[in-house]
C-alpha cells in the first residue's frame, strides 16, 4: 500500500492562513478549534527576518501519541497515516503532552485532535484540502520518494540564493510530513 507524504516549506509560507482555513472547513471544526496553526518566527541578522512556521501532526512511522494512549484511541494505519478516533478518546490528554511536535490539539470539547491528512478526500483521489488551497506550493502532497527529491532541489535553490535551510523528517520512517526549515 503506498504511503502518504506531504512537503512543508518553510520558505514559501506568507502566512495567507487559507490552509488552516481549509483545515478547518474540511474537518468540521467549531470555533476556537484547529489541527493546523502557522506560527511566526522572527531573527535578526543585518536586518529582520521573518519566516512562518505551518504546525499541525507530522504522522510519525512510530508515533508516541499511540504507545501512551491509554484508551487506543490512536492508530498508525497500513497507508500511514496516524488516526485518532474521537469516540475512544478518554480526554485524558497524555497524547498532547507526549507528542514532540505539538500535533495533538485539545478541542474545545475536552477531547484531542489532530491532523487526519484530509483522509475523506484521499479517498475520492483528491490532495488535502491545504494542500490543494495554498497558493505558493509551500504545502506538496504527493510519494515520498517524488517529495524529498523536490525537497532536495528546494534546498540547493536556496542555500544558492544564501538561505540557509534544512530538512527535518528526511530519514525513512521518521515522519510523513517533512519540513524545509529556514535555519537562524
Amino acid at each position: 500500500m503506498s504511503q502518504h507524504a506531504m512537503l512543508v516549506d518553510e520558505s514559501r509560507c506568507i502566512a495567507c492562513m487559507s490552509c488552516a482555513v481549509a483545515c478547518k472547513q474540511e474537518n468540521g471544526l467549531q470555533t476556537g478549534d484547529w489541527y493546523l496553526k502557522v506560527w511566526r518566527r522572527e531573527h535578526l541578522k543585518d536586518h529582520l527576518v521573518r519566516y512562518y512556521y505551518p504546525q499541525s501532526c507530522r504522522h510519525c512511522a512510530d508515533p508516541v501519541c499511540q504507545t501512551v494512549c491509554p484508551a487506543g484511541a490512536i492508530q498508525c494505519q497500513e497507508d500511514g497515516l496516524v488516526i485518532q478516533d474521537d469516540e475512544k478518546c478518554l480526554g485524558c490528554h497524555v497524547c498532547v503532552t507526549a507528542c514532540p511536535h505539538g500535533g495533538m490539539k485539545i478541542m474545545t470539547n475536552g477531547k484531542v485532535g489532530k491532523c487526519t491528512f484530509c483522509s475523506h478526500r484521499l479517498e475520492r483521489g483528491e490532495e488535502p484540502g491545504c494542500v490543494a488551497v495554498c497558493p505558493v506550493n509551500s504545502r506538496v502532497y504527493g510519494k515520498r520518494e517524488e517529495l524529498l527529491k523536490e525537497a532536495s532541489m528546494r534546498v540547493t535553490e536556496l542555500k544558492d540564493r544564501g538561505i540557509n535551510v534544512y530538512l527535518e523528517g528526511e530519514d525513512k520512517g521518521q515522519t510523513r510530513v517533512i519540513y524545509l526549515l529556514v535555519d537562524k
